[in-house]
């Protein structure tokens, strides 16, 4: 099956009343309804999709100084698609950030589009594609 994941970050201060006076229900330059979206087509044939709730992240990677970091960030929610061959995506949102989801899955194809909305209310970084962590839990040795 293939697998798309949609991230848009909300934005709070979409008026719908405005829209809907004024634009038919549709957003407009001065009052648009998300900040940005990341959208993720997630590569080869995925034999497993799962969503993992209340999960650990491991952060993992090099430093500049060329020396290995680990840092486990807790309350994650993991979005995690495994492909025939074992291969592993993941990705992953702080569990105070998201605001809703959506999985929507064709009873044909058995594709699947997976929504996030996150919150513009709380900070984030996004260190990489695919990884959305509240700027209060990402590891201040990192920022």
């Amino acid at each position: 099956m293939k697998v798309t994941v949609n991230v848009k970050l909300v934005n709070s201060k979409f008026d719908h009343d405005i829209a809907i006076a004024l634009y038919e229900g549709d957003e407009s330059e001065e009052n648009i309804k998300y900040l940005w979206e990341d959208e993720f087509e997630v590569l080869g044939d995925i034999e497993s999709f799962k969503v993992k709730n209340n999960a650990i992240y491991t952060l993992e990677g090099i430093k500049t100084d060329d020396n290995k970091f680990s840092f486990e960030i807790w309350d994650m929610t993991i979005v995690e698609c495994i492909d025939k061959e074992g291969k592993i995506n993941q990705f992953s949102f702080s569990k105070k950030l998201v605001k809703s989801t959506e999985k929507l899955q064709d009873e044909k194809t058995k594709d699947i589009v997976f929504n996030v909305l996150l919150t513009d209310k709380l900070e984030h970084v996004n260190p990489m594609d695919g990884l959305y962590i509240l700027k209060s839990h990402f590891p201040k040795e990192l920022l």
